[in-house]
């Protein structure tokens, strides 16, 4: 593959075109390892930069995700992603045919701060479950998150399976039902431990989405900010002229 970039196109576009052709093609899959940079520069008789740079607009695409220290891979399929639906994580992954899975980082009851109070409707220093979870999908990490919960709504919450559904478990164990989400979502630079567990680097874009979740009493249950990595969700909803004051209802915007 030498000598690349006779016809005067950008060398990095003549190594991004070939690998996402292979991507298409299917001849590297969803999930596949690419070769190494210095394999690539090797292949192509390029310099280094070239193939960063090349690899960097794959990247801006979707079409590949790098993990430090790991390499760079092909993106599998986005998750479709309703804000409309109050299905949690395991419910629309499954749906989908996909595969969730949760790993629990920590958990603990705290007082709840005047963040946390203000958002769960209670007094600051009230009792709040804390939970960083990790959250994947087929396999790869898409997100981490940290739940706050009502903890005066659910007793003894902390001994309960904290890698399965949140809601299915106020459900079974609390008789408390999740009918109405208010949701924020904006892109965002990852932070250092967010990046950290994500196995990406500080400042990476992502995908911030925060919740606050009501029961069929009217009470905030819980508060939960979600950090996608940028590539991983794909927002889909059907909207009609007259429901303009319902979607505003959906997404509430930072003025």
């Amino acid at each position: 593959m030498s000598e690349v970039a006779a016809n005067h196109t950008p060398k990095y576009l003549v190594v991004r075109d070939y690998l996402a052709t292979r991507i298409e093609k299917g001849e590297f899959k969803s999930g596949d390892k690419l070769p190494s940079e210095r394999e690539l520069q090797e292949s192509f008789d390029v310099a280094r930069v070239t193939i960063r740079d090349a690899l960097l607009a794959l990247q801006t695409e979707g079409l590949i995700y790098r993990l430090d220290r790991r390499g760079w891979f092909v993106t599998p399929k986005r998750i479709i992603y309703n804000p409309r639906s109050t299905e949690s994580f395991m419910q629309y992954v499954t749906a989908q045919g996909r595969v969730p899975k949760s790993e629990l980082i920590s958990a603990e009851l705290i007082e709840a701060s005047e963040w946390a109070a203000e958002r769960l409707n209670i007094a600051v220093g009230g009792p709040v479950y804390s939970i960083w979870r990790k959250r994947f999908v087929d396999g790869r990490m898409v997100f981490i998150e940290h739940v706050r919960v009502n903890a005066a709504l659910f007793p003894d919450f902390l001994d309960k399976p904290l890698t399965d559904s949140l809601t299915e478990i106020m459900y079974k164990h609390y008789g408390v039902e999740l009918v109405r989400v208010n949701i924020n979502l904006y892109p965002a630079s990852l932070g250092a431990f967010q990046a950290r567990h994500l196995l990406v680097t500080p400042g990476t874009l992502g995908l911030y989405i925060g919740r606050n979740s009501y029961d069929q009493f009217g009470r905030v249950t819980n508060v939960d900010q979600e950090y996608w990595v940028h590539d991983a969700l794909e927002i889909s909803l059907e909207a009609h002229k007259d429901e303009s004051a319902l979607m505003s209802s959906i997404f509430k915007t930072n003025e």
